[in-house]
């Protein structure tokens, strides 16, 4: 564990506890939350898109996609975004993740958000492998689902960071790693022992075994596609430290990482990045298109 984590590791499960809980020290988590909801409502009924929603990548009730296309595209093969919400492996589905749907969809891409099992139903490393699942499905369907398979980029927030980052480190073994052209990781956890310390680990039951193994920080990444790792400069230390330790330890080993830390953006406002046809975010993750 890099030695930028002592600190963490050091406090008191009570001053970890609040470290963890971004929605504490956010501005207005229920707000942003709700106006995802709400942009998410919205591209799911857009009259200018094409949706197909529920589409079932596995056995489980949460293991489901939607997936938006401009309708103005026709049957071209599109770059497409695919996007997986946090909640810390607990909470969320993709009823927020269409928010951004709008957005890429005008600038003629293809948009999937990821629904998947939470824990403690599933643990960590079935969670996971939903994902990579998830991923292989996209690529493997592209064609029927109107992407273009080799333009497939990966976003993921907070576990969902995570969650991306794992497939970029290809952490499971699954090949994923070769499916995308590129992976955004927005104020993600990229290692698991400070959060298996914290009250996180009541429901995500995160075992010894799965902080060695599903720690993105304690592996490499295993593609030469380009990173971009997104932080909010009002987010708690405790995840401005993970963002910053990934981008230091990834940077010799992929073609391509790029950081950038928003001002004025806390640990849910960050996303307003991905809805922003301006920000540099955005603009990044087009030109890999």
């Amino acid at each position: 564990m890099d030695k930028r984590f002592e600190r963490c590791m050091a406090l008191s499960v009570e001053q970890l506890d609040l470290e963890l809980s971004p929605s504490r020290s956010a501005k207005d988590a229920g707000g942003a939350l709700g106006r995802m909801v709400r942009q998410t409502k919205e591209a799911l009924c857009d009259p200018g898109l094409d949706v197909r929603q529920d589409i079932s990548y596995g056995n489980r009730a949460r293991q489901k996609l939607d997936v938006f296309r401009p309708k103005a595209a026709g049957t071209s093969a599109l770059p497409c975004l695919v996007f997986i919400h946090g909640g810390f492996w607990q909470e969320g589905d993709k009823s927020v993740s269409g928010f951004a749907a709008q957005t890429f969809c005008a600038a003629g891409w293809a948009y999937v958000s990821v629904g998947y099992s939470l824990t403690p139903e599933v643990s960590l490393t079935e969670l996971t492998q939903e994902v990579h699942s998830a991923v292989a499905y996209v690529h493997e369907n592209a064609k029927a689902l109107g992407i273009d398979p080799q333009r497939i980029v990966l976003a993921g927030h907070s576990a969902g960071g995570h969650l991306a980052a794992t497939v970029v480190a290809d952490s499971l073994g699954c090949g994923t790693n070769a499916y995308i052209r590129g992976a955004v990781l927005i104020s993600g956890v990229f290692e698991l022992g400070p959060i298996a310390k914290s009250y996180v680990n009541d429901l995500a039951r995160i075992t010894e075994e799965e902080i060695g193994r599903l720690s993105p920080l304690r592996l490499l990444p295993q593609t030469q596609a380009p990173v971009h790792v997104l932080v909010g400069a009002d987010e708690p230390t405790a995840f401005q430290v993970q963002s910053a330790v990934l981008g230091d330890l990834w940077t010799p080993h992929v073609k391509s990482l790029t950081q950038h830390v928003a001002p004025g953006r806390d640990h849910f406002d960050i996303l307003d990045e991905l809805n922003d046809p301006t920000s540099e975010t955005v603009q990044r993750v087009l030109s890999w298109g």
